[in-house]
């Protein structure tokens, strides 16, 4: 594993705690990347150096820091600016990472779809375009002489103008799957089911929710879905993932309530690269276009009022911040008795996703926040159209049948998105 240094910097006008939180998470990510902080240091500053952000002394200090401890590279806490970039790595002699690079590290090693591969190398190639002086140094124009004279093209010039062609090429990719998915999901006619999204903090349990309630169902025998990878490690998972869930419904009855979607959704973090962000408002379609939002949020860490205020910051800037959501507090195992009592006051549902507390009530949430927007439609069937009536009785509240010659009259109650997918997919038959 390669050694690290972490670095952070604290402004006169921020809170120490903070600050050293951020830092204690970047050294999370660091080992999610495959390297180990081995020292960490926080330069205070009013504000940071045009430089080299944490100024000359402190530059000197790090370069004496790295030699004796052979550290392979230095980790900043904040994203650095192309030129202070450069500086360090002169200064210092060894790898100048930024918050973001390293965040995009991981993500490389996540995407396992062909559009993540193509996101995340898109958030790459525009991070790379203003530091490729940085990165291949400095380059001369061509020398003079019999047969060269003339402008040319410098190499950092050739560099530049292949990473543009490269983003231009990799956005008509990124577009171009996401018109073949939109094209598949019409082809094979899409469930019409409301889509309630997880979103949430980086490792604040949302995989492990989807697999919780797969195997309720399964537990129930409603249900055959495979588990979702979900492991304890900032952004265990990157692509998105959708399964079915059945709503409690009339389970004291004997029967099950209606079937919704749960799709999973990239975890979010502070200082989240706001190129990532852009790269990634394809694999957000799923937060954009639900119905409902399930915010999960590690009740067990000591910092998720700061976590959660990040999620919805990012919310706000991908457009959601109104979009109808409960608060799922997850982990509650993980707390004593008086530390879950500070939670019971709080707008939201208390759950464990590893010993299933809370997750009927969080079902049943989720269907009252639903239902609450249901409205009525008259649908005709005809004898052909039968085998419909099965998904209907799934995803919708029959509140009358009956026979006519033509075929089967109902009246349902149903989510306005159920409705419209069902009678579009109905017209496109």
């Amino acid at each position: 594993m390669e050694k690290v240094i972490s670095v952070g910097l604290q402004r006169s006008n921020a809170d120490a705690a903070a600050v050293q939180s951020s830092l204690d998470e970047l050294e999370r990510l660091v080992e999610t990347a495959g390297g180990t902080v081995i020292e960490t240091h926080i330069q205070k500053r009013d504000r940071p150096d045009p430089a080299t952000f944490i100024g000359k002394g402190k530059t000197q200090e790090l370069a004496e820091r790295v030699e004796r401890h052979h550290a392979q590279a230095l980790v900043f806490d904040d994203e650095l600016k192309p030129g202070q970039q450069q500086n360090l790595e002169e200064a210092i002699g060894a790898k100048i990472i930024d918050r973001t690079r390293l965040i995009l590290d991981i993500f490389a090693q996540r995407a396992r779809t062909r559009e993540g591969i193509f996101q995340v190398e898109l958030a790459q190639m525009q991070y790379l375009l203003p530091r490729i002086t940085a990165k291949f140094g400095r380059f001369e124009q061509q020398t003079g002489g019999i047969g060269t004279r003339g402008p040319g093209e410098r190499k950092l010039e050739v560099d530049k103008r292949r990473v543009r062609e490269r983003i231009v090429h990799l956005k008509a990719q990124i577009e171009k799957i996401k018109r073949e998915r939109g094209q598949q999901r019409a082809m094979r006619g899409f469930t019409p089911v409301p889509l309630v999204a997880l979103a949430g903090y980086t490792n604040a349990g949302k995989s492990s929710l989807l697999n919780a309630l797969m195997a309720r169902a399964q537990g129930q025998g409603t249900s055959q879905e495979r588990p979702v990878y979900a492991d304890d490690k900032l952004f265990a998972t990157l692509d998105p993932t959708t399964r079915r869930v059945r709503l409690p419904g009339g389970d004291t009855a004997g029967t099950h309530g209606r079937t919704v979607l749960f799709s999973d959704t990239v975890g979010f973090i502070r200082k989240l690269p706001t190129a990532l962000i852009a790269a990634f408002r394809a694999t957000l379609e799923e937060v954009s276009a639900a119905d409902l939002l399930v915010h999960v949020i590690d009740a067990s860490d000591p910092d998720w009022a700061a976590q959660e205020k990040a999620v919805l910051e990012i919310l706000d800037e991908l457009g959601q911040a109104g979009l109808s959501r409960i608060t799922a507090f997850n982990k509650m195992d993980l707390l004593s008795p008086s530390q879950k009592s500070t939670f019971t006051t709080r707008e939201g549902i208390l759950i464990s996703t590893r010993t299933g507390e809370g997750l009927t009530d969080l079902l049943k949430a989720v269907e009252h926040r639903l239902a609450a927007g249901w409205i009525e439609k008259d649908l005709e069937l005809t004898h052909n159209e039968g085998s419909q009536l099965s998904e209907i009785y799934n995803t919708m509240e029959v509140l009358s049948k009956r026979t006519t010659a033509r075929g089967i009259s109902l009246r349902v109650r149903a989510h306005p998105t159920t409705l419209a997918r069902f009678l579009n997919h109905d017209a496109r038959q």
